[in-house]
């Protein structure tokens, strides 16, 4: 019985539309064979075994079952080390980042590329519109031009125009921003009736940026008149641009400023953020570090720092180093020994940073 059980599991997680995306152990020339036969493209991901985004979506994205339903429907998928066995076919399609993502037809012919991971949905945002004729570059940019200002069209052409500014370095600020003002300009012509609608939603999950800024401020003030599903989707990215500004305060990457921070704290608690006082000790050390008292500072840290969820511990140690520099060497000693005495259970992010910091706060006379 116990055989016959794992025969079936085996057989189960064999099948390539069950879990997960299907790469395949074949051969270039086989998955073009494959794909003829089987009327699909051939979806090539170029990888390295150093590259920390490719290794992210080999462990996160590609496993999704929604990503493997969607690629496996159209894709033969095979993955190909560009420093390996693919260094070849690397060189041929002039791969110069990880990872690159290329689909061909059966002649041969690029179909998309995209370079660079993301997360399962934008994963699939991305190649669903490269592969719609109607939403190439050149043809969304007609559009556009043309006058049209459709929601699918807005957020296609948004997307695409951050998707280059990633590819396109040298003009990243210039497509970031052409991107932004474009969702803004769009936003700002909408109906109230518009702006609550789940086809407008992704206004707010991707141009949300701050909290300060006119979409997430519209969306707070009106989130309990969308709709059920889309107040499900809304609530964590308010309560993430919360955590983030208090963030920016505990690190002290903004300088403190009392009234904006009073609003902060007690619109985070209006709202419900701080329902189980996860931020209280984050409010704690903010105020400490604001009264300008160094040695009450450090040893509130010491006191709260094990309060601090992951996010903001994370806050805290990116920035801790700084907040001593330019101390004396007794104060700085002790930063570094708060660091030092907390590495072991720092994550390795953390631990980057916090390694860095104490050279920082140690060489320094």
């Amino acid at each position: 019985m116990k055989t016959t059980v794992l025969f079936i599991l085996a057989a189960l997680l064999a099948l390539p539309g069950l879990a997960q995306t299907n790469f395949r152990s074949i051969t270039y020339d086989e998955a073009i064979a494959a794909a003829k036969a089987e009327n699909k493209l051939v979806f090539m991901d170029f990888y390295t075994d150093w590259c920390g985004p490719c290794k992210r979506m080999a462990r996160e994205v590609f496993p999704q079952k929604k990503v493997g339903d969607y690629m496996n429907e159209k894709f033969v998928c095979i993955k190909l080390n560009a420093e390996k066995e693919g260094k070849e076919l690397a060189d041929l399609y002039k791969i110069e980042a990880y990872p690159t993502f290329i689909a061909i037809d059966a002649d041969k012919n690029i179909v998309l590329t995209k370079v660079g991971g993301g997360d399962a949905d934008d994963f699939i945002a991305d190649i669903d519109r490269m592969l719609d004729p109607d939403r190439t570059p050149e043809r969304m940019k007609a559009r556009y031009e043309g006058g049209e200002r459709t929601p699918k069209l807005i957020a296609s052409y948004a997307a695409y125009l951050k998707t280059e500014a990633f590819n396109q370095r040298d003009k990243f600020a210039d497509l970031i921003g052409q991107a932004n003002r474009m969702v803004h300009d769009y936003f700002n012509g909408l109906t109230d009736a518009e702006k609550l609608s789940p086809e407008n939603l992704f206004v707010y999950t991707e141009y949300a940026m701050a909290i300060n800024d006119e979409i997430t401020q519209y969306m707070i003030a009106h989130r309990n008149e969308f709709d059920e599903a889309s107040q499900k989707t809304l609530i964590p990215i308010i309560d993430r641009l919360y955590a983030t500004e208090i963030g920016n305060y505990l690190g002290a990457k903004i300088p403190y400023d009392a009234t904006a921070y009073d609003a902060l704290k007690q619109q985070a608690n209006e709202l419900g953020l701080n329902k189980d006082k996860q931020y209280d000790p984050c409010f704690r050390l903010i105020e400490c570090y604001a009264q300008g008292d160094i040695k009450a500072y450090l040893a509130l840290c010491e006191k709260e720092y094990p309060m601090l969820n992951d996010v903001m511990k994370n806050a805290l140690i990116a920035n801790f180093g700084n907040l001593f520099k330019e101390q004396d060497e007794a104060i700085r000693q002790q930063a570094s020994k708060f660091l030092r005495c907390r590495l072991e259970n720092m994550d390795t992010n953390d631990m980057m940073f916090a390694v860095y910091q104490i050279i920082e706060l140690e060489s320094k006379k």
